[in-house]
């Protein structure tokens, strides 16, 4: 399952077949949006909702409720326990300050000032303690913050904790015993890592977004009782699953859920493409989201942004932008045709829904445009409402001076640019040629624009999974178990590897035992680790493998060096540099049931096909009618020329003149175009 903010979609495999299925989002409860998916599933199946559920052993969900909570700033009311005297450090925010309408601002905080509690309390730089915790000042903490302020999650957060928890980890236990109906975080626990302010963000966004999943809860409950067996694995920011009870204890690392699980299917895809290098596109109906993917493996980093609020998390690095199919467009003060961020979403959605809505969105341009076939769309159990979205881009033209159509055809030029611009901005900060790479393009209307923002970016081909509407739910359905500890290191090079060995170990034992409360047997599971290196007292870090376990400090320090003046240039390493062993990760991975790319029926290809039906498109400013094919009835080896349509039960692909799509295997559909020499000099 994958929860958007616009439609629910489901998929649903037996490693033979597959079905798929897209129901609207229920704003206020997403756990019916679920159900109602899982049921479309069920009929697609001719079963019961009941056995369908009963039958099945792996259940993943990618979910925005964590995200949502951060959007719309209702989060839980929260205090803070700090050592006295830092009581201003967290809404200092180390100076930060963003722009608006010219104006600097603090960035938004989620924890009243007068709900932070100074304990007096001190443990110094080499983790022994100075001043000893006064469990009766924790109490009176504890107590003020429950009577004055009812808070229902407090976090903690000392200094130097993560050298030395044990003042944290009694605070937790006295607030426990004192308020067990409170939720409690501390920093230590949840980034033990150098600096109490990324300790104290952790702790604090993980209170502020706990209650979050209450809702997650109550579904988890919801399909036991309908018969679902296996847990409900929750896709996190990381890439991997986690229980529904490990994921309540950090709720944070559910912040990217649902763009992670589509940048992991995506990977696969470029797996078993044999296109190792790729751009992965996800347009859904909120917002489009990229992640880079080298050597079949997603692009990650050690932060999760919410709401402006970074965290320290480590994460598969997705990058959003407000343009997805129910973005609005709106006209400027300028006179200028804009688009997003704000979005339509499920309810009222796009005026062509019929739900409300009025104002025009991407959908609505596609449509009218005729992109869209209104009988056709999410396999025609939505009818959609053609002169709704005339009426809508007539009102948005007339204060332009345009017609209904001129203001459709703009607005689907500005969202190919706005679309295309991240992506760009990715590969020009990555030093990526995009001759070099591939466009993996899914989600609910992907697959309408890749070719066209492919070919704005030079990159020659593109690749729309068989699933790629519904690619995100499939990564829920095929991502592994994954846990991360880490331990703060701080030691300067040359590093001996038996002091390494020693953390080694202890951080395998605890991802261990963290997948084995996840039912996942010793068999099942691995372990890798990974390194951050850093010229000592700087902020930024290189992330290194460590192969086999095995800790080579000369072979770790070469890497380093080759790495960093790679990223920052030839010379910023000097002999004189100190350069420090910082942190020490371990990503511990349970293999558990998951499901399988779709294998072809056949891959007898037919050559240029010819279509049997066509529908009228506006190209420019010219309707043309262009040929329409069937997705179903395509098979390997089959060619396209362009212009060309090709309907899927729920989503469509355009194939832009001078294009060609051939089938790959999977039903995988390539669509290939010249790069532009113009464009290249």
């Amino acid at each position: 399952m994958d929860v958007g903010g616009t439609f629910t979609d489901v998929v649903c495999s037996d490693q033979t077949n597959t079905w798929r299925a897209k129901s609207p989002t229920a704003p206020n409860d997403f756990g019916a949006g679920v159900l109602a998916a899982c049921q479309l599933v069920a009929e697609e199946r001719q079963i019961g909702l009941d056995e369908l559920l009963s039958d099945t052993v792996r259940f993943g969900l990618g979910t925005t409720a964590v995200t949502n909570v951060f959007a719309s700033q209702t989060g839980c009311r929260l205090g803070l326990i700090t050592t006295a005297g830092f009581e201003d450090h967290f809404h200092l925010a180390r100076s930060a300050r963003h722009s608006n309408d010219g104006w600097l601002e603090l960035p938004w905080n989620p924890l009243p000032r007068d709900a932070v509690v100074g304990i007096n309390e001190r443990i110094d730089r080499e983790g022994r303690i100075c001043v000893e915790l006064s469990e009766e000042e924790v109490e009176q903490a504890a107590r003020y913050l429950a009577e004055t302020h009812q808070v229902e999650a407090i976090a903690i957060s000392f200094l130097w904790s993560f050298l030395n928890p044990e003042h944290e980890q009694s605070a937790v236990e006295i607030i426990r015993n004192l308020h067990p109906d409170v939720q409690v975080f501390c920093g230590s626990k949840l980034n033990p890592t150098l600096r109490e302010y990324d300790r104290t963000r952790e702790a604090v966004l993980s209170a502020y977004a706990c209650g979050a999943l209450d809702g997650v809860a109550k579904l988890a409950d919801d399909l036991r009782e309908r018969g679902l067996q296996a847990p409900l694995l929750l896709l996190h920011s990381g890439g991997g699953a986690v229980s529904v009870s490990e994921a309540k204890n950090e709720p944070l690392q559910l912040a990217y859920s649902g763009p992670a699980s589509g940048a992991i299917a995506a990977a696969e895809v470029a797996r078993t493409v044999g296109s190792p290098n790729a751009i992965s596109l996800d347009v859904g109906g909120t917002s489009v989201d990229i992640c880079v993917i080298q050597g079949c493996e997603p692009e990650r980093r050690s932060g999760v942004e919410a709401d402006s609020l970074g965290s320290g998390l480590s994460s598969v690095h997705v990058g959003s932008v407000g343009a997805g199919g129910g973005t609005i467009v709106w006209v400027d003060d300028r006179g200028m045709l804009r688009i997003g961020p704000q979005s339509a979403r499920a309810e009222p959605g796009p005026a062509c829904y019929g739900r409300g809505g009025t104002e025009p969105t991407i959908t609505d341009a596609m449509l009218l445009l005729g992109y869209i076939d209104p009988h056709k769309f999410i396999g025609g159990s939505m009818k959609l409402d053609v002169a709704a979205a005339r009426f809508a881009f007539e009102q948005l033209g007339l204060k332009i001076g345009m017609t209904a159509i001129e203001a459709a055809h703009g607005a689907r030029e500005v969202a190919i640019v706005e679309m295309a611009r991240p992506v760009r901005g990715r590969m020009a900060t990555a030093g990526i040629d995009p001759r070099e790479y591939a466009l993996i393009s899914f989600g609910g209307s992907g697959s309408l624009f890749a070719a066209e923002i492919a070919r704005v970016l030079n990159v020659p081909c593109t690749f729309s999974p068989k699933l790629a509407s519904v690619l995100s739910a499939f990564g829920a359905s095929s991502a592994d178990l994954r846990r991360e500890r880490i331990a703060t290191l701080l030691k300067i090079f040359p590093v001996q590897g038996e002091t390494i060995a020693s953390r080694i170990d202890a951080l395998r034992q605890q991802v261990s035992d963290d997948l084995a409360l996840d039912g996942v047997s010793a068999e099942s599971q691995s372990a890798r680790f990974e390194v951050e290196v850093r010229i000592q007292k700087q902020k930024a870090s290189v992330c290194l493998p460590l192969p086999d376990a095995c800790f080579d400090s000369a072979a770790i320090l070469e890497s380093f060096v080759e790495r960093h003046e790679s990223r920052y240039g030839k010379g910023t390493v000097t002999p004189s540099s100190q350069i420090e062993l910082s942190l020490l990760r371990a990503i511990g991975t349970g293999v558990t049931e998951r499901a399988s790319f779709p294998s072809d029926v056949t891959i007898e290809g037919r050559g240029a096909l010819r279509a049997t039906e066509s529908r009228p498109v506006w190209i420019h400013s010219e309707q043309v009618e262009v040929p329409v094919f069937n997705a179903n009835f395509l098979c390997a080896g089959d060619m396209i020329d362009g212009p060309a349509l090709v309907d899927a039960p729920d989503t469509s692909v355009w194939i832009p003149e001078n294009s060609q799509l051939v089938v790959e295997r999977g039903q995988t559909l390539k669509i290939t175009s010249a790069l532009d020499p113009v464009r290249l000099n």
